[in-house]
């Protein structure tokens, strides 16, 4: 091959090669940026696990806090009951 022939397929096939060239160029910067952002989205999905662990453990603490309010009602009614009747009985009894 000579330098005329050289030239003459660079100038030919030049443009063909640029552009896988620039292909492969921009084809690896996008799978670089999609594996930032993956593994952005690995540590954001990590943060939301562990955020909604708290709020499943909040609620499940809220919970327990309202059926020892709710039992605490019911002793605290039962007493006001049996002094209702206890003073009933005194004033009956007069």
């Amino acid at each position: 091959m000579t330098f005329g022939e050289l030239i003459d397929n660079i100038f030919r096939y030049g443009g063909t090669i640029i552009m896988a060239a620039l292909f492969i160029y921009v084809f690896m910067q996008d799978r670089t940026k999609m594996e930032k952002l993956q593994e952005e989205n690995n540590s954001m999905l990590k943060l939301l696990t562990k955020s909604n662990e708290t709020l499943t453990e909040s609620n499940n603490n809220i919970a327990k806090s309202l059926d020892i309010i709710s039992n605490n009602l019911v002793v605290i009614d039962n007493k006001i009951d049996r002094n209702y009747q206890e003073e009933l009985t005194h004033k009956n009894g007069r």
